[in-house]
Formats: C-alpha cells, structure tokens, sequence
C-alpha cells in the first residue's frame, strides 16, 4: 500500500503538469502563438489547485474518513465521463474579446473537473498517509508530488511531443488518468478497511480536538507567510519567463526551463532540510538580485548567452530562498492540509498579479522589479527578526545584510524611476496581452533627420524615415532587394492586384501599392493596428485601397469567401512566436482556396532560432508546387535589414524571370528532409537551427 500511495501521489503529479503543455500547444494557434498564452495558462491552472486543495482541506477537515473516500471517489468517476480531455475551438471569444477570457473558457470546458481532482488528491493522499505514518516523513510525498510535476513538464518536448500527434497525446493522458483513478479507487477501499483505531487516527489527525492540544493552531503571522512565500515565487517565475521569452529571445519551449527550476527547488527544500541554509543563500541572493535588475534593466539588449543562465539560476536561488524558508515553518501533519492550501492560494495570487494586473498596470516587464523587491525584503525581514533560527544556519549578525539592504533599496529606486519615466509623454512603451511594442525615434544613417522604429522585445517589426522624400522606401525586410519587394515590382505590370498579408508590423508593404490595388492586411493584435496607424503612414499613403482585417488570419480567411489574392504574404515567422496554426497543412488548403489562379504565397521565415524552409518545402511538395528561395543582406542606408522569403507558386515561368533568377535559387534543404506539419502533429525541435 505504500507503493500503491506513492505511485498514486507521483502519477498525479506528473498528469498535473503533463496536461498543461499538451493543452498550451493545442490551443496556442488559436490565440496567435503569443507567448502570453502560457502564462494565462498557468493561472487557469494555478487557480483550479486552489480549488482542488481547498475542497481537500474542507474534506479533511469536515467529514469522516469514510465520507473523505467515499466523496473523492465520486469525483473521480465524474471525472472519467469527461474523458478524453480535447479542446472546443469554438469556445474561443471573437476578435473584440479578451484572449484571457476566451483561453479560460476553452481550459474549463475541457479539462476543469480531471485537473479539481487530480489537485484535490494531493493533500488528500498525503493526509491519509500522515494519519497511518505518524512521522513528518509525509512531507516527503510532498517533494516526491512535485518531482512528478517536474519529470510531466520536461518529459513533454524532450519524449511526448516528437512521438505522438496531439490527438494521441491527449488519449494517453486520459488513459493514464484511468490509472490514476484505479489507484485512488484501490487507496479509498483500504481506507474503509482499514481498522476503526486507524479511521479515528485519520479524523486526529485531521484536526479533531485531541490533535489541536497537542499542537496549537499556526499563528497569524506563520500563516500570512504560508501565502506570501510562495507568491513571490510564483510571481518571479512569471516574471523570469516574461523576460526570457519575450524580451530576451522568443525561443520555442523556453518557458520549459524555469518552470523546471521552479519545481525543483520545490523538490529539494522539501525532500530534507539539509538542501537549504541562510548561511549559503543569503550570500548568493545579493548578487542573484543585483545581477537580475541589471540584466532586466538592459531588457531586449542583453544577449541570449547572459541573460537565459542569469535569469535562470537567479531565478532558482531566488525560488530556494523563498521555498526553504516556506519548508522551514511547515507545520505539524494535522495542520497538513491548512499548509498546502495556503501554498495553492499563494501561488495563484502570484500568478494572477504577474498575468492578470502587471498588463494593467506596467507598460514594461516591471513586475520582476516588484518580485525582486520583495523576495530582497523577505530576506532582510527574516534576518532582522528572527536572527537566531539554526535550522536555517542563521546567526545573530549577519555580515552580508548591509549589502542586502544595499541591493533592495537600488532595485526599489530603479522600480520607481522606470515607473516615472513611463509617466513622460515622449515615452511610447505599450502592453497588451500579445507584449511590448516600443516605438522610437532615432537619427538615421545618413544624418538627414529621424527614423522611426517599432520593435517587439528583440525583434523589429517596421522603420520609416522621418525625412519626407524617403518617407516611402519600403524597409526592414521588404526592401527592393528582397525576395517580396522583387516579386511585387515583376508582377507591378499587370492588371490591378489582389495582396494578402499576414501579419501587419508598421504596414511597410503598403508602400508597393498602385492605383486599383487592394492590400488586405490580417492582424491578431490590436495595439500593432494602432500604432501602425497612428506612429506610421505606409497605410495612409500608399496608393492602393487598404484593408485591415483584426483578429487571427487563419480564423479569419475560414469564415470569408474566396479572396482570389494574387499574392499572399505570410509574415507572421519573424520572431520566433511560430504560430504553428499558419504552417499546417489544413492551413494551406485554405490558402489555396483564396488564391487566383496562378497565385503566388510568399513566406518570410527570417527567424534567429528556426528553420522553416523543410516545413515550406513539405507543404510545396504536397500540392506539387515549386518553390524559390531568396535571401537578401542588409542596407542601412535603405533601413534593411537581412532577409530570407521563400515564394511557393504552381506556375514554373514566373521564377523563370530574369530578376528573380538572378536573385534567388530553387530552395535547397542540403542534408535536412522536407517536413509536414499538420493540424494534429508538428515539432519545433525538427526546425531548431
């Protein structure tokens, strides 16, 4: 029965965080690939633990062990009824909606009941096992939970993803729920075998009279930090992911890292006490919280080589000082469920300030600031106060704390002088769900007059020239040398043209525009439609009638009639956010429905990270088309920059023009094979550079 305990406890865990990227890559296409999918995720999640803990603390505390058993089975077999978990994409919100509100509405639907009793049965299992054992040993079940949190996350790229489509993930994840509720249903039959001695052992335990005088109730100020600790924690790893995967570098998967170190800081705090002391990490917490706020006070201009291990073990030493100090007042086992719950709510109202109120409230990623501060404060609080906690290798002075005070009193001085430089009406830094955008003006190469950039964390989605006579140049990536800007002038000779465009940036196309033309421009960020009219005039100025269509491209195009583009720009690859959704071959079907006939579709794949050119040239080959490859290095005094666009078109001549054979090259994967991508199966790691 204990293997049966600890095997329930693990698989639980694992199906907690293993469900999480199978869900997050599901829906990512429908919400633009935006990395802010998977921080709202995590607070759907988060808030569900809640929930789940809460109802197991209240069952602990308020029915018999039988009731316990009885009531946690029936959840259970509700549970089964909803399998296999798949989500509903038409429970996404409209356009004018908030994705939030459309991403919890499609997470409850789908998986709301399994995940309330997979998160329900951890303070369950543990109180139950608390009640037989009698020894703090319990709490190692709390350590081994979260080492099966850890094994689901990172098991998911490195041995979920690359074998099995997302159908099948989710059937074995339902299957693997199966098991987990045989286990459950085989602990709630011993329960109810065992011994009335060992069932009025569970309901002590629990919290019944006898167990509170042996151990009184936990003071207010212990349970404040139950919910403070974990917050912080939670916070900074919103925080940390937020810089690393939007201001640092949109890698694929990278939000994997933190959350791993998050979690095994949980598993090593709280498998012994000998994995954290005061005496090693407050040391190290000064100089994790100094080099941080420089590296986030650098933002997008910090290299990936620095900031992705600074954020990374800054964030683990930051999360140890937080979990072993949290580790280090857990209470008695009666007290069990009271303590975990309180875990729960901690990290959710984390979660919620990082995901839900810093957009609101932060033009920037300033919450790391806010979590920064507050995890220094901790430490200055706890040294000051309670100097002499030995089991946490604390003395009576510690000789760092002028240097802690130091540190914290910088990171709150920096906080308020960001926060007061937003306030300044030059300043054009705005967020949304989707990120950052910033708008600049800087002098141009030349020294004639200004450029205008807009650029997301690293990545730089448009610049015009201020100057009026170079106001029109087309830029960025769709120079005249550029793959788009030669096939655009080839076909400028023929009869008014019908443009698609996926993705809008500053609106540089535009510029290509003649009289009788029609530019569509698909956009799923509102803030981009914004600013791209109001900071730029491509789209006022060009000579072709403009369209803007908000909302996801691929949405959109299913539900219009047959635009019959003669050209369709796909630029929504640059930074490395692959809305997978627009590179499947579902998705390339609906392309081809649109197109005219011997209509062209032009992929702009200039990303740091991936290669998209076997994922193009999968799709090529399916509808026998052919494919030119045109790569074109930067002019800054053109304001280019290096780009790579692969044009896929049915008819073979129009590659065989004299500027475009010149330019470019039918498209060469070397040693790589083609790749197709469907609906149901795709890898990132295929594409990794």
């Amino acid at each position: 029965m204990r293997l049966v305990r600890g095997l329930a406890v693990f698989l639980g865990a694992f199906l907690l965080f293993q469900v999480q990227p199978i869900l997050a890559k599901a829906i990512l296409p429908w919400f633009g690939g935006a990395p802010a999918v998977w921080t709202t995720c995590i607070v759907f999640f988060q808030s569900l633990l809640v929930l789940g803990y809460a109802y197991g603390h209240l069952s602990i505390q308020r029915l018999s062990p039988r009731a316990q058993g009885a009531t946690q089975l029936v959840f259970v077999v509700a549970a089964l009824f909803t399998l296999p978990i798949a989500p509903d994409a038409s429970a996404v919100s409209s356009a004018s909606d908030s994705p939030v509100l459309g991403i919890l509405s499609v997470l409850a639907r789908c998986v709301a009941l399994p995940y309330f009793v997979l998160a329900a049965s951890t303070p369950l299992l543990q109180a139950w096992s608390s009640a037989r054992s009698k020894n703090s040993s319990t709490y190692r079940l709390y350590a081994l939970s979260n080492a099966g949190s850890m094994l689901g996350l990172v098991a998911y790229p490195f041995a979920i993803e690359p074998w099995l489509t997302t159908r099948m993930q989710e059937q074995v994840w339902s299957v693997s729920f199966a098991v987990f509720a045989l286990t459950t249903a085989i602990l709630v039959i011993e329960l109810w075998r065992a011994a009335p001695l060992v069932l009025e052992a569970t309901a002590t335990s629990a919290g019944g009279a006898s167990a509170v005088a042996r151990s009184p109730a936990p003071l207010p100020r212990e349970r404040l930090l139950w919910l403070a600790l974990p917050a912080c924690a939670a916070a900074l790893l919103l925080a940390v992911t937020n810089q690393m995967c939007q201001e640092v570098a949109v890698v694929p998967l990278l939000w994997v890292l933190p959350l791993a170190l998050y979690l095994l800081s949980f598993v090593l705090c709280f498998e012994s006490d000998r994995w954290y002391s005061r005496s090693w990490c407050l040391p190290v917490l000064i100089v994790t919280l100094a080099v941080m706020s420089q590296a986030a006070a650098m933002g997008a201009r910090v290299s990936i080589a620095f900031a992705v291990p600074v954020y990374s073990l800054g964030l683990f030493a930051c999360c140890m000082f937080c979990h072993g100090e949290l580790a280090a007042r857990r209470p008695p086992t009666q007290h069990l469920t009271t303590f975990y719950l309180s875990i729960a709510v901690g990290g959710a109202l984390g979660g919620a300030f990082v995901s839900l109120l810093a957009p609101v409230l932060f033009r920037g990623y300033d919450e790391l600031y806010v979590g920064l501060f507050a995890c220094g404060a901790f430490a200055i609080a706890f040294v000051w106060k309670r100097p002499t906690e030995r089991k946490l290798g604390a003395r009576m002075w510690h000789p760092a704390l002028p240097a802690l005070i130091a540190v914290v009193v910088l990171i709150g001085a920096v906080f308020v002088m960001r926060m007061l430089t937003r306030t300044q009406p030059a300043s054009r830094e705005l967020r949304n769900f989707y990120g950052i955008l910033r708008v600049q003006d800087l002098p141009a190469p030349s020294g004639v007059g200004d450029v205008r950039y807009l650029t997301h964390g690293g990545t730089r989605h448009g610049q015009q020239f201020q100057d009026p006579a170079r106001r029109a140049l087309p830029t960025t990536y769709y120079g005249r040398a550029s793959g788009v800007g030669i096939l655009l002038d080839e076909l400028a000779t023929a009869a008014p043209l019908r443009i698609g465009i996926v993705g809008l940036g500053a609106g540089v196309l535009a510029t290509y525009g003649r009289p009788g033309d029609v530019y569509r421009f698909y956009e799923i960020n509102p803030l981009v439609i914004d600013i791209a009219r109001r900071e730029f005039t491509f789209l006022a100025d060009s000579a072709a009638t403009v369209e803007v269509v908000e909302g996801d491209a691929r949405l959109a195009l299913s539900r219009e009639e047959d635009e019959r583009f003669d050209v369709l720009v796909l630029d929504a690859f640059s930074s490395d956010a692959i809305p997978v959704h627009l590179l499947t071959a579902e998705a390339f079907e609906l392309y081809e429905r649109h197109l005219a006939p011997n209509g062209v579709i032009a992929f702009h794949v200039s990303t740091r990270y991936l290669d998209l050119g076997p994922v193009v040239a999968g799709l090529a080959t399916r509808t026998v088309r052919r494919t030119w490859e045109i790569v074109s290095a930067p002019d800054e005094a053109l304001g280019t920059l290096d780009a790579r666009w692969i044009l896929v078109d049915a008819d073979a001549s129009l590659f065989d023009r004299p500027r475009l054979r010149a330019a470019g090259h039918e498209l060469d994967l070397g040693a790589k094979r083609s790749l197709l991508w469907t609906d149901d199966y795709s890898n990132l790691f295929q594409v990794l550079k």
